[in-house]
């Protein structure tokens, strides 16, 4: 991000996109968020050990998974890690991309940090250029070393970081004490300037209250966006993440309602469709496949021929139906694999409540899937197909079986 002049001498922000992070980033995203899902992560050092430093570094791409990790390795190309408890110790790379629950940078040396998280903590580190952050609660200390533009999107952040160009913050708490090189954008419902901080640049704000240290200093102008002027980048933010939030809050519960009714209505369906995917996972993508290129072109041949409309509408609104079922019925697949992978235990969930609890939790791990940028839409795809393959065979397979006969019954001639 770049500060520009106009014809005639005004400042404006010029925002300059690399698309290659971005590559990197959704591919490395593929390959360590499908990690996780492994028992012991195959890309990089398992969950039980901390991935030990290379003394000599690098030159490719390194990702790392696990459940609690300590990273430092040290590469000359970018660094993926996804982990419930991630700390980085002494790492160096290219581009940082982290992912998790718990997320802490006590040393390293990079030129991009992209992290998400429910709680960051950045202690320090030097980054040569931009940090991304978006998480619940964000804290940088002064260690932590900034040339570049760090744009934050969080719930509560509290940045001692010093900036070298422009910071960006939207959340709804936002306290700044440090150096911003650059100019400053916070939109919150409460921004506090601590003694230590210093805007070289301008301070433009939005918010319901601004408390200022009598030490703090601003050198340019300070101006206040009010609710009638547009919205600027991080009020964008803010909004989005709050639609997401709404949105998959709401996509959560409806799918723990459409799970809970399938395993209490149909529980053998539901372990067979899993035994199948885990199993036969291409036969189920192939007949998923199958049936999402048939459906569009039987209902365009039933239009055409005019006495078919009712049939095609009625083949529609079952498909449109089915869609749900079918990503229902991968969230069940993906909870019971996984908790295969945590209690390694390879029968079936017998008691009502691990029947219940596994699949609600896979639920979570798909929707948490197809909210990440580009790769989402994908996983939601290949999730659609390969439980529509599934429960349609195991539905076909029921109406084609013929009913065994009660012992004792009179044969049919």
């Amino acid at each position: 991000m770049l500060l520009g002049k106009g014809p005639g001498g005004e400042a404006f922000d010029m925002i300059v996109i690399d698309y290659a992070p971005i590559k990197r980033l959704t591919f490395g995203l593929l390959l360590t968020f499908g990690a996780i899902a492994l028992p012991s992560s195959s890309l990089g050092q398992s969950a039980e050990e901390p991935v030990a430093s290379d003394g000599d570094g690098q030159s490719d791409m390194v990702f790392v998974t696990g459940e609690d990790i300590s990273v430092s390795q040290k590469t000359t190309d970018d660094l993926f890690a996804a982990a419930s408890s991630l700390k980085v110790n002494g790492a160096q790379a290219d581009h940082l991309f982290l992912a998790g629950g718990d997320l802490e940078i006590s040393s390293a040396q990079v030129r991009d940090v992209v992290a998400a998280g429910g709680n960051i903590q950045l202690n320090a580190a030097t980054v040569a250029d931009d940090v991304i952050l978006a998480g619940g609660e964000i804290v940088a200390r002064e260690g932590f070393d900034i040339g570049g533009t760090a744009v934050i999107a969080g719930g509560e952040v509290r940045f001692e970081a010093p900036v070298g160009r422009d910071l960006r913050i939207g959340a709804n708490d936002i306290y700044v004490n440090s150096v911003v090189s650059g100019s400053a954008r916070l939109s919150g419902d409460a921004i506090e300037l601590g003694p230590k901080a210093r805007i070289e640049g301008d301070l433009v704000y939005r918010g319901s209250t601004l408390k200022l240290d009598p030490a703090a200093v601003i050198v340019g102008e300070r101006n206040q966006l009010t609710s009638t002027e547009p919205y600027a980048a991080e009020d964008a933010v803010r909004g989005v993440g709050q639609f997401f939030l709404f949105f998959s809050l709401t996509m959560i519960v409806s799918y723990f309602v459409i799970v809970a009714l399938l395993v209490m209505l149909v529980p053998r369906v539901m372990d067979a469709t899993s035994r199948m995917l885990a199993g036969k996972p291409l036969q189920a993508l192939g007949i998923g496949v199958l049936f999402a290129a048939a459906v569009p072109v039987l209902g365009i041949i039933l239009f055409w021929t005019g006495v078919g409309i009712p049939l095609a509408v009625f083949l529609f609104v079952s498909s449109l139906a089915l869609t749900p079922i079918a990503v229902a019925v991968a969230a069940h697949f993906i909870g019971m694999f996984a908790r295969k992978v945590i209690t390694r235990k390879d029968q079936d969930a017998m008691g009502t409540f691990e029947r219940f609890l596994w699949p609600l939790a896979g639920v979570v791990i798909l929707l948490a899937l197809t909210l990440i940028p580009l790769a989402g839409l994908l996983f939601l795809l290949l999730a659609m197909l390969f439980g529509l393959g599934a429960f349609g065979r195991q539905v076909l397979g029921m109406l084609t079986t013929p009913p065994v006969a009660p012992a004792g019954s009179p044969a049919m001639a």
